[in-house]
């Protein structure tokens, strides 16, 4: 209750300082020497803003874009082809592991973007210091979507869409900057199908075969589908598509992997904790399809773009769902509130054993078009 208060407030103060100090449109001719994006919290939002970055840098070509962000999503932005610098500050706000910027340190980090001389400051998702660093002039033009959001529930102003991605592109929108770049974003290197090639080959895959990923981890655990009926889905795969099955994510979730590996017939690889988010996304470019939990690798799959499908309970597909052609949700729990607890109220198993193991093969059925010679 208190961190949903707490974000409110910091909501109705950005808004605030917004139309009182920053309430002139940005002249026909604004030609900014810099930028700064503002957008502290979690990885999987973190690729959702990043088509904010295309369109800026579309609209002004010699501009140089620099980013405020968390550790946990540093590399998103850093690998993003139009950011031009990207700045770390670990929101005590949005930090889930490892240590917050103190506020020593913030005092630091103010007066270090005061020598930047940015021109206008682009606030997507920000926390009580950053409205204070807006509070006290940083920019002389400012852009911020929490003006728009408490707008639109008051009323005045409207958001042209449900989805994070939409609202995001919306704050450049209202501003007259021209939004045609749509998708997200995770730039994949040579260097990196180069490293993706090489680690999958010890391996041993076998490039004759389908590659699916499977995340089926959380940080959230309501939003983990059943271990067992992952187990039922890749022994499918494997028998039925003749697939190679790549168990993705982070340290913390190989016992996860493991549960499920134990409850399989057929073999599979747990690359768990073996990556880093670059090396994930380059592995992931390799797989012909990524099936997996609402999540940040989820995100991940869909920006370097592949055909992906997310499997959804309390969160909401509408609002936070991958982002592409080649996305699918699935959510059979369609009066489930998005919720971030550790009990759900439909039950001991949660919103997420609504969805069958025939939901997901469904869908694979469906799409399988988009590979033809991989999945048929």
């Amino acid at each position: 209750m208190f961190q949903n208060a707490s974000e409110i407030l910091t909501l109705i103060a950005s808004a605030a300082v917004q139309w009182l100090f920053y309430r002139k449109p940005l002249p026909k001719n604004f030609t900014p020497e810099r930028i700064l994006v503002v957008k502290l919290d979690h990885l999987g939002d973190v690729l959702l803003a990043t088509p904010v970055f295309s369109n800026l840098r579309r609209a002004y070509p010699n501009t140089e874009l620099h980013a405020l962000t968390g550790a946990w999503s540093r590399v998103v932005l850093e690998k993003h082809p139009d950011v031009s610098k990207v700045i770390q500050y670990n929101s005590p706000a949005f930090c889930r592991t490892g240590q917050p910027t103190s506020l020593k340190q913030t005092f630091q980090l103010y007066r270090e973007l005061r020598r930047q001389k940015y021109d206008l400051m682009v606030e997507l998702r920000s926390d009580w210091r950053a409205v204070w660093f807006a509070f006290l002039r940083l920019t002389p033009k400012r852009l911020d979507r929490a003006a728009l959001q408490v707008a639109n529930k008051l009323g005045l102003a409207q958001f042209t869409g449900t989805h994070e991605t939409t609202r995001n592109l919306d704050v450049l929108k209202q501003a007259g900057i021209p939004i045609p770049i749509q998708t997200t974003t995770f730039s994949v290197t040579t260097e990196d199908e180069k490293w993706a090639s090489d680690f999958l080959a010890t391996h041993q895959i076998d490039k004759e075969h389908p590659l699916i990923a499977i995340h089926p981890g959380s940080p959230i655990e309501l939003k983990r589908w059943l271990p067992e009926r992952f187990a039922e889905l890749a022994d499918w795969l494997i028998a039925q598509k003749g697939a190679q099955i790549l168990f993705v994510g982070v340290k913390d979730e190989i016992q996860i992997i493991t549960d499920i590996q134990a409850r399989m017939q057929g073999a599979s690889i747990n690359i768990a904790g073996e990556t880093t988010l670059t090396q994930l996304a380059s592995i992931l470019h390799k797989c012909n399809v990524f099936i997996g939990n609402d999540s940040g690798p989820m995100h991940l799959a869909a920006a370097v773009g592949i055909q992906t499908i997310g499997l959804y309970g309390p969160g909401d597909p509408i609002r936070f769902g991958p982002v592409g052609a080649k996305c699918q949700t699935i959510r059979r729990k369609l009066d489930c509130p998005p919720c971030s607890g550790t009990t759900c109220r439909f039950g001991e198993e949660g919103c997420m054993s609504k969805i069958q193991v025939t939901d997901v093969i469904q869908t694979l059925e469906t799409v399988a078009h988009l590979v033809p010679d991989k999945l048929t």
